[in-house]
């Protein structure tokens, strides 16, 4: 300690300084066992997926759990550990359904980055006018591309919901069930 400051400055300093040391070392240790959990769940995520215990959405789940931490280092552990690159996941699980019963729900037009179905998946879909009432109802795979030819034909939708299908009979199935039950007044027939 300084010898210019007095004497109880001094004390009361050095004591404050020592506390502050025996801080940065719990802080230490701290951080250690926290890289350690974050190891553990990291690896006991990868051990699960590998094993087929994890779907690929449930992957998507635990890495937006383990991003939720904003654990420093947590995306170049997960890369080095899990083998499914942490960015693909990610973008990947902004297209996961959003809605009730693993549907996916939003506004038209789509916001950007908003959850809609993947290009590819086969989807039955339900129009929403400005009412709320259902005034469509289609089946596609392709899902951002219909939306923009429904919109270019003229059709009035605000909202919309899409359910996602095994196959193209199941889509089928299910646009005939909503068809019949909406009765869109959009649709030149009310059932396949």
């Amino acid at each position: 300690m300084p010898e210019e400051l007095p004497e109880g400055l001094a004390t009361a300093v050095s004591a404050t300084l020592q506390h502050v040391g025996l801080i940065q070392e719990k802080e230490a240790r701290l951080a250690q066992a926290r890289r350690d959990a974050m190891e553990q769940v990291v690896h006991n995520i990868a051990t699960e997926y590998r094993a087929g215990r994890l779907t690929y959405e449930q992957l998507c789940t635990a890495v937006a759990a383990v991003r939720a931490t904003k654990h420093q280092g947590a995306m170049r552990l997960w890369d080095d550990v899990v083998g499914v690159p942490w960015k693909r996941l990610a973008q990947y699980a902004k297209r996961l359904p959003n809605g009730p019963e693993g549907s996916w729900v939003g506004e038209y037009p789509l916001p950007f980055g908003a959850p809609i179905p993947i290009s590819g998946v086969p989807v039955v879909y339900v129009l929403f006018d400005q009412s709320n009432t259902p005034c469509y109802v289609g089946s596609t795979d392709k899902f951002s591309a219909r939306m923009t030819a429904h919109e270019k034909d003229g059709k009035q939708f605000v909202r919309w919901q899409a359910h996602p299908c095994d196959d193209r009979e199941h889509a089928y199935r299910v646009e005939d069930r909503l068809l019949k039950q909406h009765k869109p007044y959009l649709n030149r027939k009310a059932s396949r």
